[in-house]
């Protein structure tokens, strides 16, 4: 029964094919299933022009899916490169090299610092409260300090 209506729809079928793989995409994003609908469409567009058998669709059908694929993840990939804010999410790597004054004094190695709306750990020598910083490091979410000359 299915393989007669599918035999039945011909070219139409690939069309349908490609229309649910491109609704597909809408659920499932991940820039993949378009390909293979938009080859499903082209596929159903030559199988209307040329009475061809379903093995020689089928083949169409991988070769253009194979190619679109490769083609649509060179060109509309993601870029991979850093952008203007490379540590958007790593909001301590970007405090990094910077210069704060100490509020409070760094005991045993150990203390905060204010930085901006943010109270930040730290390690680093003992200093008193007032002296200038510099971050060196980070660990985690604690920052490494040393005396900024």
């Amino acid at each position: 029964m299915i393989p007669d209506l599918i035999g039945d729809l011909g070219g139409w079928g690939w069309w349908i094919a490609g229309v649910m793989l491109l609704a597909l995409e809408l659920a499932i994003p991940g820039n993949v299933l378009v390909w293979f609908g938009v080859a499903a469409i082209l596929t159903g567009v030559l199988a209307l022009m040329f009475e061809w058998s379903w093995q020689v669709e089928l083949v169409l059908f991988i070769v253009l899916s194979a190619v679109l694929l490769i083609a649509g993840r060179r060109y509309f990939g993601r870029d991979v490169s850093p952008g203007e804010q490379p540590f958007l999410n790593a909001r301590a790597m970007r405090l990094v090299g910077g210069t704060y004054v100490l509020a409070q004094p760094i005991v045993d190695g150990h203390g905060t610092i204010r930085i901006d709306d943010s109270n930040w750990r730290i390690t680093g020598p003992d200093l008193p409260s007032g002296t200038k910083v510099r971050v060196s490091g980070v660990n985690g979410t604690v920052l490494s300090v040393e005396e900024s000359r």
